[in-house]
């Protein structure tokens, strides 16, 4: 009798710890699953930071431009009677519509936000400098809003210039014109300046940022290794 109960306490021992074992790699294995889809959302985000890198760059060269033509004009405020039509057109172009739209992709971080993933995210400086990185995107896309916002500007441009297949456009968006005149009015030359700090603010935020996102893809590549 006491055998068969020995025997029946040890089926039950048995069955518990198989019980147990499977509860366990059932969780280890749904555990891997969640690590192994958290993993592949950030080699996605370390693509989506290469592609912002690309668009910061582009981004860059054309608020330079137009920060150089405002520089240009502002200068040679007092003597544009000395520089050709064309010249003064192409200028005032360049700092007038020299302006970007920057179109990031969130999906996959808020995808890893909104499925939890992102408690799975051991690193802490992942966790802030991303989200760290998308507040900035917000901000660099209202600067754009303001810079875009020129209706001064382009009243101005429409009835002082005229359209020149001569003139090269620039990175195949802005199509230069000559001026009417070899004159640019006081009011004009303020919004220019006022227009140049908002592109100085703009490449300041970049270069932030592109700093920040070197930063942030060597912080990923530990937690994914």
């Amino acid at each position: 009798m006491k055998k068969i109960a020995l025997n029946y306490f040890l089926d039950i021992i048995v069955i518990i710890v198989g019980i147990s074992i499977s509860f366990y790699l059932e969780k280890q294995s749904a555990l891997s699953y969640k690590e192994e889809l958290k993993n592949q959302s950030l080699n996605r985000v370390l693509k989506n930071i290469n592609i912002d890198h690309d668009d910061f760059t582009f981004n860059k060269t054309t608020h330079e431009k137009a920060l150089s033509s405002i520089n240009w004009i502002y200068k040679n405020k007092d003597s544009l009677k000395k520089f050709s039509l064309d010249s003064i057109g192409y200028h005032l172009s360049m700092a007038i519509y020299c302006n970007t739209v920057f179109v990031d992709n969130q999906e996959e971080y808020r995808g890893i936000q909104n499925s939890g993933l992102i408690e799975l995210i051991e690193n802490e400086k992942v966790v802030e400098m991303l989200q760290n990185k998308y507040i900035r995107h917000e901000f660099i896309k209202k600067i754009e809003g303001f810079l875009n916002d020129k209706a001064v500007l382009d009243d101005y441009f429409i009835r002082n210039t005229t359209y020149s297949p001569n003139l090269e456009v620039f990175k195949g968006f802005v199509k230069p014109s000559t001026m009417n005149h070899k004159n640019i009015e006081h009011h004009i030359i303020q919004k220019l300046l006022q227009k140049r700090s908002l592109h100085e603010f703009y490449l300041y935020n970049v270069d932030y940022q592109i700093g920040k996102d070197s930063s942030l893809v060597e912080e990923i590549k530990k937690e994914i290794n």
